[in-house]
């Protein structure tokens, strides 16, 4: 009777045994062809070719165009509680250079040449590196900005009146670090060089959505309370900040369209909005962190112009702005980018 009970259990722990390895190869061979899926999906998204019905290359051409460029920046402390704001921005500068693109390399160079507003700055200082890398699918850019000395450019909601004092803040300074990337879905039929670099030409108005993500580093610090003392009244005695520094990570999803009209003419209209989290701190008397929150910002990538085989033209606009809130219905803004005028002509035989 024990022998033939010890053989019955042992049938049925291999009928278990055998049921669940069966089971189990089921479940791998689905997760087999779930992986076989992805693998096709993520190779049509990473490895499409130009539809050349759409998009011309001519990256084989040396391409070389004149620039002129403005680089700007600004931040502006809001009290939505009293609706009142007030607005810094550097003095403005026009730098004019050349620029050159071959193959997958591209790279503008740009001066100084003194064409800058009429201010009353002795000691202004500043240092605004901009790069932007574009493949077929991917954009990369990054920036370090360093701009010591501001001025006041307006007020809203100030209820003294006559308010008597100097504009100029030569005490103010900004530190901005940050870096984003971006990948273009419909890059098949949809040119991210076209309008920005000039090495291809869109045949076809097309369009494409883009992911990416970001970070983002903002310091801004001054001598004294960045809120005059004459308009104090006007504002939440938090927003007395003589510094503040933000940590922004986030990650964009948008959409890109270029218009064609009559062949050669375009326009290249971009907005991908950015959602994160911020979290830093800021100090009046004493240095106190303000609440993790979350981020949003605006990222906009445009252009106009004309872009024929030899010669081409236009003016683009790259351009970033986020807010900083410090507590609830006051917040910094913060907006940074360049315009860029160009005409061009490519060398080659395409």
């Amino acid at each position: 009777m024990k022998l033939g009970l010890s053989i019955k259990r042992f049938f049925l722990l291999l009928i278990i045994l055998l049921s669940g390895l069966s089971s189990l190869k089921a479940q791998m061979i689905q997760a087999d062809s779930l992986m076989i899926k992805v693998e096709q999906f993520g190779n049509y998204l990473l490895y499409k070719n130009h539809d050349t019905t759409f998009i011309k290359n001519y990256s084989e051409d040396f391409i070389l165009r004149i620039v002129a460029v403005n680089k700007f920046n600004y931040f502006k402390i809001s009290d939505k509680n009293r609706n009142s704001s007030i607005r810094y921005r550097p003095d403005r500068r026009v730098n004019l250079g050349f620029g050159v693109s071959y193959k997958w390399f591209a790279l503008d160079i740009v001066f100084n040449v003194g064409l800058t507003e009429d201010s009353n700055f002795e000691n202004s200082k500043f240092f605004d590196f901009q790069a932007n890398i574009f493949s077929s699918k991917q954009f990369v850019s990054g920036y370090i900005k360093y701009y010591y000395g501001y001025q006041i450019i307006n007020f809203t909601g100030i209820t003294t009146p006559d308010i008597q004092f100097s504009p100029n803040r030569g005490d103010v300074r900004t530190i901005n670090l940050g870096m984003n990337y971006l990948f273009a879905l419909n890059y098949d039929q949809f040119s991210l060089k076209a309008p920005f670099i000039q090495n291809e030409i869109q045949l076809k108005s097309a369009g494409s959505f883009l992911l990416g993500a970001g970070f983002n580093l903002y310091i801004v610090d001054s001598d004294s309370s960045i809120i005059p003392s004459v308009v104090q009244d006007d504002f939440d005695e938090k927003l007395y900040f003589r510094n503040l520094s933000s940590l922004s990570a986030y990650v964009n999803f948008g959409y890109m369209y270029t218009y064609i009209w009559k062949k050669h003419f375009f326009v290249t209209l971009g907005l991908i909005p950015g959602f994160g989290i911020n979290m830093g701190d800021f100090q009046t008397e004493f240095r106190k962190p303000f609440d993790t929150h979350l981020y949003f910002g605006l990222n906009s990538k445009s252009s106009i112009g004309y872009n024929a085989k030899k010669i081409f033209m236009g003016i683009n606009l790259l351009g970033d702005i986020y807010s900083i809130r410090i507590d609830k219905k006051l917040a910094t803004q913060v907006g940074h980018g360049k315009l860029k005028f160009f005409v061009g002509y490519r060398f080659g035989r395409s």
